[in-house]
């Protein structure tokens, strides 16, 4: 059996995440949440391997994650309320759902798409080398997050490599709050870092 690859988080290990994502690779990454786990949205078919990694429905939808809101605008569209919620909270721990558009397809939401920029600066550091990346937490299915490059390699088999957090205690280690903006009303669908009184509901 292949083993993936443990990545430093400098410059050369983080070029070879980038080139592993750019080459269809499905990897584990540090995020400002939970460490996380991606496939690039330029490789289709490594999108789809993800739900079958961590063993989860096909229909579980899985969240983009990009370094910029311009990038975000290809996948989803932005109203407003979504612009003025991304401003005060962005970068960081907020998945919005918004409506989707047909690239986001392979994320599995239908009409809608979650989507967030996060703020620890190794995941957007990977972000602006691979560019937009279909995200969800480095776990099995039904199991709690693994917390770092080596759990990952040796929890989710089919994965290329992982990158380690130069700092796992910047982490939040809770997963991102979700809150739809689908429904008229901003409703908070997953209370997770952020709550109700932050967010302003």
């Amino acid at each position: 059996m292949t083993t993936g690859q443990i990545w430093k988080a400098d410059q050369a290990g983080l070029k070879l995440a980038a080139d592993s994502l750019g080459g269809g690779g499905v990897i584990g990454f540090p995020t400002d949440t939970v460490y996380g786990l991606g496939a690039a949205m330029s490789s289709p078919d490594a999108v789809r391997m993800i739900p079958r990694i961590k063993g989860r429905p096909l229909e579980q939808p899985l969240i983009l994650m990009a370094a910029t809101v311009g990038e975000m605008s290809e996948y989803c569209t932005f109203s407003a309320q979504a612009v003025e919620f991304a401003t005060r909270f962005w970068p960081g721990p907020l998945t919005l759902i918004l409506p989707s558009l047909a690239r986001a397809s392979t994320l599995g939401g239908g009409s809608t798409v979650g989507v967030r920029i996060p703020s620890h600066e190794v995941a957007l550091e990977l972000l602006r080398h691979a560019g937009p990346m279909a995200t969800t937490s480095a776990n099995r299915h039904g199991e709690k997050p693994v917390e770092g490059a080596e759990e990952a390699i040796l929890h989710l088999t089919g994965i290329a490599g992982a990158v380690v957090d130069p700092d796992p205690a910047s982490a939040d280690h809770q997963p991102s709050s979700i809150l739809d903006l689908t429904r008229g009303e901003p409703v908070l669908i997953r209370a997770g870092a952020l709550d109700l009184a932050t967010l302003g509901l």
